[in-house]
């Protein structure tokens, strides 16, 4: 089997259907994971028997942050929600990854994603860096699929 490289995680970009298309400088969020049960019973010769069992499942809300720009696509997908429309905020998209060449290399679709926080950049006149805004996305599931 030949060995792949790990890919940089420095190119990536989100796509919401019919929201927003963005390339983005951090992403965080891609987890899961279940609680776990313990359910102790005793077998037929009276011996204690533990198992383990996977309870509910749980997604890690998605969280992605860029510089602004006077694109307004993210804080016009959070106003929906803000004005009690979050059945039309909710959306299914995806996080992208792409190599140097820009050929994706990994896809992690959700699904009815919503934007539940979005912050602003934190400015100082006497600071040079870049205003960063952030979008936290609730969501219902993940899938890597590429």
């Amino acid at each position: 089997m030949a060995e792949r490289d790990p890919l940089i995680g420095a190119h990536f970009a989100l796509d919401v259907d019919g929201v927003v298309s963005a390339f983005f400088k951090e992403a965080s969020g891609f987890n899961n994971s279940s609680q776990v049960v313990t359910h102790q019973a005793v077998d037929a010769k009276g011996k204690s028997v533990i198992q383990k069992i996977p309870g509910d499942l749980t997604w890690d809300d998605i969280v992605l942050r860029r510089g602004i720009t006077d694109d307004k696509a993210l804080w016009d997908w959070r106003q929906k929600v803000i004005h009690g429309k979050v059945a039309e905020a909710r959306a299914n998209g995806s996080v992208i990854m792409y190599n140097q060449a820009g050929e994706e290399m990994a896809r992690f679709n959700f699904v009815n994603g919503w934007p539940s926080s979005w912050k602003g950049p934190d400015v100082n006149a006497e600071d040079q860096a870049v205003a960063i805004e952030e979008i936290t996305i609730a969501h219902e599931g993940l899938e890597r699929v590429k």
